[in-house]
């Protein structure tokens, strides 16, 4: 049976269904002006003697369809309409057939076969199966809309995860020529501090390479990692850059990998910070993640900038359906980042 259901793309739901609207329907035809209300106004049998009349309906619109437009009929178009009608004449045409037939075995053709019969019962018929086939026919669209949703979530979701890859494809490279240039630099003017730099160094990209794949990470580890990444700053810019952290979660919250170090890169790629005037960071993590720095812009902008921002913001678009939100004030440049559990998209 679940098999003979399937095949018709029905469910246990829409029988059901059908056969309480017949039960109702039968109820109704009884309430009329002048009749009498009684324990036989609610009897079944209109309703069970409906349910031949809806399968038959539902088989004959069902593989008209499968013989028109193939398995995979469209959704929404003429020729669709055009099966429905088809299947509603070989359904007129069917039942007066059986009706013959059934007549003929009992001989009631002479008294069944009337005009003014046979117009009131096929006008009935038609009707019925107006109502029961556009029933069927609306939960056959119901059905392929369902399965377009689905397939455009599948899709999206693909889409979405290869728009992140590629995104994260383009950041490690950024880290890691970033830091290339900084040890390049460092071996010129302290070899020694280039050695614990390159060290330090080896460890973070390691833990780049790790998680990059990843959409999402502890947001303990991001911040550790931050921790790691701002002495790799400090290697180079000595006092002229200052980290605060103040950590107010309460939960285990997630964070797109490499975050918080885009966001500190950003920050020493458009401020200049001294060890008389150094640059404040701090990162506070709350009910979002809230990252603020003074601002000390250079005189001369080295060039725009700003890849590993545009990126983040692209990555929240894709995880989040909160977006981050930046603003510029006169003496600070603030970052806030929504939390995320999971992913919310």
């Amino acid at each position: 049976m679940n098999k003979f259901l399937a095949r018709l793309q029905v469910t246990p739901g829409f029988l059901l269904f059908t056969v309480l609207f017949a039960y109702l329907d039968s109820i109704r035809s009884r309430i009329a002006p002048g009749q009498v209300v009684n324990a036989l106004t609610f009897t079944p049998e209109s309703a069970l003697a409906a349910i031949p009349t809806v399968l038959l309906t539902i088989v004959l619109i069902r593989y008209v369809f499968i013989w028109v437009h193939g398995e995979h009929y469209p959704m929404i178009k003429s020729k669709a309409i055009l099966s429905f009608f088809m299947a509603m004449l070989a359904f007129f045409l069917l039942s007066n057939l059986l009706s013959f037939g059934l007549s003929t075995v009992f001989g009631t053709v002479d008294r069944n076969f009337v005009r003014e019969i046979l117009i009131r019962v096929n006008f009935s018929r038609i009707l019925d199966f107006v109502v029961y086939g556009g029933f069927y026919f609306a939960f056959l669209l119901f059905q392929k809309f369902k399965e377009h949703q689905n397939v455009l979530a599948s899709y999206e979701l693909a889409l979405a995860e290869s728009k992140i890859k590629q995104l994260k494809q383009q950041l490690n490279p950024h880290f890691l020529f970033n830091n290339l240039n900084v040890l390049d630099q460092l071996i010129e003017e302290n070899p020694k501090s280039a050695s614990v730099f390159l060290n330090d160094f080896s460890e973070l990209y390691r833990y780049a390479l790790e998680k990059s794949e990843l959409k999402l990470v502890p947001l303990k580890e991001e911040v550790a990692f931050a921790e790691n990444y701002f002495r790799l700053i400090l290697h180079k810019f000595g006092k002229g850059y200052e980290l605060q952290i103040l950590d107010h979660s309460k939960e285990e919250s997630l964070i797109p990998p490499m975050t918080l170090q885009v966001l500190l890169e950003n920050v020493v790629f458009h401020n200049h910070g001294t060890d008389q005037e150094p640059v404040k960071i701090q990162i506070e993590i709350g009910d979002s993640i809230c990252i603020t720095n003074s601002l000390k812009p250079y005189k001369f902008q080295k060039h725009s900038g700003g890849i590993g921002l545009k990126n983040l913001q692209k990555q929240y678009a894709l995880l989040a359906d909160t977006p981050i939100k930046i603003e510029k004030r006169e003496d600070l440049f603030v970052v806030d980042l929504p939390l995320l559990t999971n992913i919310e998209k």
